[in-house]
């Protein structure tokens, strides 16, 4: 469960929030609400890259398509994949 956090008890903490950002975000609230989800930057950068490849639909479909193959045991060995691609 993220921290949370007032805007107050963030404005106050502001110097360590990096520090606590590593594993997870932190919920900011006013009057309760959450309103702000703070998160460490390489958080988001791997969000950000996550969101780009689930919004291009050929590589999901391509995507779910390999895990059933993989799941039904429709593999084939590293070296025949390398020779399939002439490496």
């Amino acid at each position: 469960m993220p921290k949370r956090l007032t805007i107050s008890e963030a404005q106050q903490q502001l110097p360590n929030l990096p520090n606590e950002l590593t594993n997870e975000p932190i919920i900011i609230t006013q009057d309760g609400v959450p309103v702000i989800a703070a998160l460490s930057y390489t958080h988001l950068t791997e969000l950000l890259e996550t969101l780009d490849i689930l919004t291009d639909t050929e590589f999901v479909t391509k995507l779910r398509k390999s895990i059933i193959q993989s799941e039904e045991g429709n593999t084939i060995t590293w070296e025949s994949a390398k020779a399939q691609l002439g490496l």
